[in-house]
């Protein structure tokens, strides 16, 4: 069983057993789409997030500062030197790194 966990109201976190931590099916569809032979490279990330994402000033440095975020994920056998696979995808567009409301734009949490 894994586990994932969740920030709750910036106080406190909500962690919540999962008898499979699965990407779904629309996941896994925009991951075919925007990668090649199951990777995800940098050129990639950076299409994803202007197209999909609708981030029109993200470059290729951004992504690549995606990826350099993403490196502490190294130790669970889903970060990829080239990319990201599927898995890694999953988390970061769930995790703290890909935040809802983009700070750049500035928007502020109170």
């Amino acid at each position: 069983m894994s586990k994932q966990t969740y920030k709750v109201c910036f106080c406190f976190r909500r962690r919540f057993r999962m008898a499979a931590s699965e990407a779904p099916a629309d996941i896994k569809a925009l991951f075919e789409e925007y990668s090649e032979n199951g990777i995800m490279g940098v050129d990639q990330l950076s299409r994803f997030l202007v197209e999909v994402q609708k981030e029109e000033n993200a470059t290729v440095d951004d992504a690549q500062a995606i990826m350099n975020n993403l490196h502490e994920l190294k130790h669970l056998n889903i970060f990829h030197r080239r990319g990201l696979n599927l898995e890694a995808f999953f988390k970061y567009l769930f995790g703290d790194v890909n935040p809802p409301l983009n700070p750049k734009l500035g928007v502020t949490f109170l």
